[in-house]
Formats: C-alpha cells, sequence, structure tokens
C-alpha cells in the first residue's frame, strides 16, 4: 500500500521550505503527497474574497507541483475544501485522507518558543505521525545527522531507523536521565519495620521515624539509573545497525527537554525523532506534556511518532 502524507498548505513564510521537507520526506520514503488547503475561513465572508483565496491556493498549489515534479514526486490528492487553521478541524479532514504523516510548519507562534499554537495543538491531538518543519537552516530538507530520544512511550526503533536508512543518514539514540527526579532519599518507618527492628542486635526504628537512604544506595539506585538509559539508547542504535544505517548511542544527565535542545543546537541535528501520545486536557493545562516542551525548544525539526506502521 502506497503511503499517504498530506502536507498543509497554508500562507506561512516557511511554506516554501516546509514543502521542500515534505516533498524530500515523501522521495525518501516512497510516497505520495496529498495537498491540503489550511486558512481561516472566518476572514472570508464573501464570494469574491473566497474566490481570491482559491486563486491563491491554486499559485501555491502549481509551485509545489513543480517542486515535487523534479524530484519525482507525484501530489495524487488536492484537498481545496477549505480548513480553518484549528487542529480540530485539520483533523477532521484527516480522518478522510488516513494519512501515514501530517507535515506542518511551524511559523506564526505566539507562545512559548518554537512552535505555533496550530502545530502545538496537532502534537498534543493528532493520531498521526507529524513532522513539523522547524529548523530552516537545512533548507534542502535532506537530513544527514537523525537524533532519536530513546525515553519514548512507542517503540519507534524500527521507524527512525528506516527514516534514516531512506536518508542514507546517521543516527544517535540518546537517553536522557534525570538523577535526581523521583528518587527516595528518605522514607518514614511502617509498623512491620517497627515491630521488626525491636529484636535484640537489630537498629532500633520508632513507627512514623523519618529514615534518610544512605550514600551508598542512592548512588547505587543512579548507577542503575545509567545502565538502563544506556542500555534503552543501545538497543535503538543496535536495531539501525541491523538496517545497515551508521549508530550510536549516549546517554545524558539532566532535565529532557534542556539537554535535547542543547544536544541539537550544538552537533547540528537536523531531525529529531521522538515517541508522542495524546496527553488529557489536564495534563496539557499543567505544562507538563513533555513531548510539546521538548519540540518547543529544539532547534531541528521534529518527527513525533504516533503510530508504528
Amino acid at each position: 500500500m502506497t503511503r499517504k502524507f498530506q502536507l498543509l498548505v497554508d500562507g506561512a513564510s516557511d511554506l516554501d521550505a516546509t514543502a521542500v521537507h515534505a516533498i524530500t520526506m515523501a522521495e525518501h520514503l516512497d510516497a505520495e503527497l496529498v495537498a491540503t488547503e489550511i486558512r481561516n475561513t472566518r476572514w472570508f465572508d464573501s464570494s469574491r474574497k473566497t474566490e481570491a483565496a482559491r486563486h491563491v491556493f491554486q499559485d501555491r498549489l502549481a509551485r509545489i507541483s513543480d517542486m515535487a515534479a523534479d524530484h519525482g514526486v507525484e501530489i495524487a490528492d488536492v484537498r481545496q475544501k477549505a480548513s480553518t487553521d484549528q487542529p480540530k478541524d485539520i483533523m477532521k479532514i484527516a480522518r478522510d485522507i488516513n494519512p501515514n504523516m501530517l507535515i506542518t510548519g511551524t511559523r506564526g507562534a505566539t507562545t512559548g518558543q518554537g512552535l505555533s499554537d496550530r502545530a502545538a495543538g496537532l502534537l498534543n491531538i493528532s493520531k498521526y505521525n507529524l513532522l513539523m518543519v522547524k529548523d530552516l537552516d537545512h533548507d534542502t530538507g535532506d537530513y544527514k545527522k537523525i537524533l532519536v530520544s530513546a525515553d519514548s512511550p512507542v517503540n519507534i526503533a524500527e521507524c527512525a531507523a528506516k527514516v534514516a536508512g531512506g536518508y542514507d543518514a546517521k543516527l544517535t539514540a540518546v537517553q536522557v536521565v534525570d538523577l535526581e527526579e523521583g528518587l527516595v532519599t528518605e522514607r518514614v518507618v511502617y509498623l512491620p519495620e517497627a515491630a521488626a527492628s525491636s529484636g535484640a542486635g537489630r537498629q532500633r526504628r520508632r513507627l512514623g521515624e523519618t529514615v534518610k537512604t544512605s550514600d551508598t544506595l542512592l548512588a547505587r539506585m543512579k548507577e542503575n539509573r545509567l545502565e538502563r538509559g544506556q542500555a534503552l539508547a543501545d538497543s535503538i542504535a543496535d536495531i539501525a545497525r541491523d538496517r545497515g544505517v551508521v549508530a550510536s548511542s549516549q546517554v545524558l544527565v539532566g532535565k529532557q527537554s534542556d539537554e535535547l535542545a542543547r544536544l541539537t543546537r550544538r552537533e547540528r541535528y537536523d531531525l529529531l525523532v521522538m515517541g508522542s501520545k495524546n496527553e488529557s486536557v489536564l495534563k496539557r493545562l499543567m505544562h507538563k506534556t513533555a513531548p510539546e516542551t521538548v519540540a518547543r525548544k529544539v532547534h531541528s525539526s521534529v518527527l513525533a511518532i504516533k503510530k508504528v506502521a
């Protein structure tokens, strides 16, 4: 079955760059493109304005079609039924198309950094894999250095390896370990332990007493976290190598979003691949949606894997 990538065609300043990335992705992964017109229909309240907007879209589509033809990529379907730029309205059209991937630019950010409201909304509610084109320094759309976040709610190893193989890119799997988060530095003595500690030769523990975790045990727990992180990153790199991809792995210590942002900027990665699941409204309101935080901060484009196909 032919893969379908849905390109959102809007009036943003990064449309051409986004289209280049979409075309290149379709070329390397053997997919066809579906172009969808995105505009705020509430702004076009007359037939004259609507007709003018239709002509603008056709001009953009013609330009993108010429670019695609140069790469041997087919634009197999055009959805000119205007959609607003609201993520929920875009998803209604996406359900009809059922794409393997949605592709959007990220210009026009009004909150946070690095993502438009539309891109952030799609990341949170889309059921489809989502490519968010951010890094316009790599305007050829040809990814040569791909970073994979090993800490993922879905198994993205095969998908990341497939993308890297299609681009003949180098892949680096990274696991960021926060050694302090959730670390139990002290605990409360409960009744069974208090009763057991009352025997001869045992250190007495009083019920309700707070006991600090020993430095030796804390060090061992941190070491275990690093070992698990390295094993997880290694497993992704091994799968990529089995596909003939040049791959490496590493572990970083710190906060995930900050460390990935520093790494993509310092090493100039072209693309970050990460897993993502839809988050609850409560988590989004509490600003605890980790994929969105990462996507806002990193310098590279981001491919969020929602489902492995």
